[in-house]
């Protein structure tokens, strides 16, 4: 499980650019109904076994028309592609010293024909160009910039985030050109440089439009064109921080203070046209819970699955929205465990009964629908 880390008080607002607030609506979490139903599960892809590394429980994964790749989240060997169908087709990325390998990654993504690598250098980062179809290393290209969160542009840039500690990066939010230079500068960072930041996903594709989020608020900011506009706005309810809090400067005072208060953190986000979906994490001293917000845009409907992180492990590491359904990649001996409890057809259940302890993560398709 990943753990959190609290860090103190930025400007939410705090960039070389104006946000602007663009919405009317703040949701309410400890308000939007709970749904007395689970998410149906419609259909499965098992992963084929790569014969090469277990993937464990904890996994990047990106799922694109281009295949499915996958990584274990920790000291990571491989970044593995398989087809929609869930066929091996092999290692596409090797972590290693040797020729055509990278040391390490923090997150990868897919631009035309490639998969991008974003490999941290200790004070900037170079973006590692694989071929999906050759699965070998095209080119690299050196970034002036630092950022645990990337995302290729179709005409060549990038946006970079770089989280919330000033020692890796005066702003959290840069573009660079194709060369890797720094062409614009969003989003100051002015706090401390001594803290841990965090390392999780933070640039998302929405509806046409890309979004980015900052850990611990409640909020997320579509990037535009000469300005971040404010696209979903929260209110954590009892999880939320009241203002004295900033005014702590000892890190430990911060830290108990805070974890008695109760945070929240929106730790993963999807968007199409029809829907929004918010993978929310709440924390407490010793207690967490885990939320699914699910927001119909077209009527503005909102409801909320609860989510039990140890009973439930096919909701607990959702990866993509595609049409009406989320999907989510499960480890294979947790959903032996539960196979009988499951939210499923037979027939998809008896595709499960396949699985045995050794086998790779299943990809799972749960409809968005009533």
């Amino acid at each position: 499980m990943k753990k959190i880390f609290v860090l103190p008080f930025l400007s939410l607002f705090a960039c070389s650019t104006a946000i602007e607030n663009q919405v009317s609506k703040t949701y309410a979490i400890e308000e939007i109904p709970i749904s007395s139903e689970k998410l149906q599960i419609e259909k499965v892809i098992l992963l084929e076994g790569s014969g090469e590394e277990f993937l464990g429980a904890e996994l990047k994964t990106l799922l694109t028309p281009e295949g499915i790749f996958v990584s274990n989240y920790d000291r990571p060997a491989f970044i593995h592609h398989f087809d929609r169908k869930g066929t091996y087709l092999g290692p596409i990325v090797k972590v290693g010293d040797g020729p055509g390998q990278v040391k390490r990654f923090e997150e990868f993504r897919v631009s035309g024909d490639s998969l991008l690598v974003n490999v941290g250098m200790g004070d900037h980062e170079e973006l590692v160009y694989f071929s999906i179809s050759g699965h070998e290393q095209l080119k690299k290209v050196e970034t002036e910039a630092s950022g645990f969160s990337f995302y290729p542009n179709s005409d060549g840039t990038f946006w970079f985030y770089s989280g919330l500690n000033r020692a890796v990066g005066d702003y959290r939010l840069q573009r660079l050109d194709a060369e890797g230079k720094i062409s614009q500068k969003w989003m100051y960072n002015d706090f401390s440089e001594s803290l841990i930041p965090f390392m999780e996903k933070s640039i998302f594709e929405g509806d046409e439009r890309l979004l980015v989020r900052d850990p611990l608020f409640p909020i997320v900011n579509q990037i535009g064109t000469d300005t971040l506009e404010l696209a979903y706005q929260f209110d954590f309810g009892s999880y939320s921080l009241p203002a004295e809090i900033w005014e702590i400067e000892d890190p430990m005072q911060w830290f108990e203070r805070i974890n008695s208060n109760g945070f929240g953190d929106l730790n993963k986000l999807f968007e199409n046209e029809d829907f929004f979906v918010g993978d929310f994490v709440f924390q407490r001293d010793r207690e967490r819970s885990r939320k699914l917000l699910v927001i119909n845009r077209r009527t503005e409907d909102a409801r909320i699955y609860e989510v039990d992180e140890e009973k439930e492990p096919h909701y607990y590491s959702p990866i993509a929205l595609e049409g009406d359904h989320l999907l989510f990649i499960a480890y294979a001996p947790a959903l032996i465990e539960v196979l009988e409890e499951l939210p499923a057809s037979d027939e998809v259940k008896a595709q499960l009964k396949e699985l045995k302890e050794e086998s790779n993560p299943v990809i799972i398709y749960a409809s968005l629908e009533k």
